[in-house]
């Protein structure tokens, strides 16, 4: 099995357990909530990893658990913390592409990617479920037809010293397919198309922007994988790099924008 295959295989089995696990909301409602937060969970216990110092690693994971305390009224803020966290790290790397955070940066970058993910995936839930399996949907599929596109014509290496597998062919060919893709699929999801298409349209450059920005991460902490959990992909953190930056993204534009949806 090639390596793009596996990665189509361990999105696809992703995919079909969010699926199930949304569907047996009428008998478990809680079921999702739950599901996120183990996720949460698994991303922070991976992103531990990334200290060298044992210590950092408790406190991290300390800091995240604390978290259930914070009150609901800043959720919003942390949201908009999130999205600017990725939008920051995203522009630094595009300045410099030199992976070399400290561990103060490190830390404080991974609580606002990872806490306000969780939040926005529960937002997301409560105002349409369905968005969480779309986002999953399309953010695997940006990412195999990236990986298929630069493998096939992938010439210009965006981020050499990044990450040095992504190629500008391979970001143009994963942004007009996604949106074509999520057009056709869009009466299976009960979507409408202008939505979908509109998904598709920012879906892919957001993913690429948690894609890369977790591989900066990773360089500065000279970690390659996250874990090696999942076939084809490494880690969690691997897997779910691009969802992980999505959330708070359309947490707030399905805030303002879901009647496109």
């Amino acid at each position: 099995m090639t390596n793009l295959q596996k990665r189509i295989s361990s999105g696809l089995v992703l995919l079909i357990l969010l699926a199930f696990i949304i569907s047996s909301v009428s008998l478990i409602p809680d079921v999702a909530i739950y599901v996120l937060v183990l996720l949460t969970l698994f991303l922070s216990y991976e992103y531990s990893r990334f200290f060298k110092e044992k210590s950092l690693s408790i406190l991290f994971l300390s800091v995240i658990l604390l978290s259930v305390l914070l009150p609901s009224k800043i959720y919003l803020w942390l949201v908009i913390l999130g999205c600017l966290i990725w939008l920051s790290l995203f522009i630094r790397i595009l300045l410099y592409d030199n992976p070399s955070m400290t561990n103060a940066e490190i830390f404080i970058a991974g609580y606002l990617m990872i806490v306000p993910s969780l939040i926005s995936g529960i937002i997301i839930f409560d105002v349409y479920a369905k968005l969480l399996i779309l986002i999953l949907i399309a953010v695997s599929f940006a990412d195999s037809s990236a990986y298929f596109f630069g493998k096939k014509f992938g010439n210009k290496i965006l981020l050499k010293n990044t990450s040095p597998g992504k190629t500008l062919e391979g970001l143009i060919g994963a942004s007009i397919s996604t949106p074509i893709f999520l057009g056709l699929i869009s009466g299976l999801v009960d979507i409408k198309l202008s939505g979908a298409i509109l998904f598709g349209l920012i879906i892919t450059p957001v993913s690429f922007i948690g894609d890369v920005s977790f591989s900066f991460i990773k360089r500065s902490a000279n970690i390659k994988d996250s874990s090696n959990l999942i076939p084809g992909h490494g880690g969690f953190i691997d897997l779910l790099d691009g969802s992980v930056a999505s959330l708070p993204f359309f947490a707030l534009l399905l805030m303002n924008l879901s009647e496109n949806f």
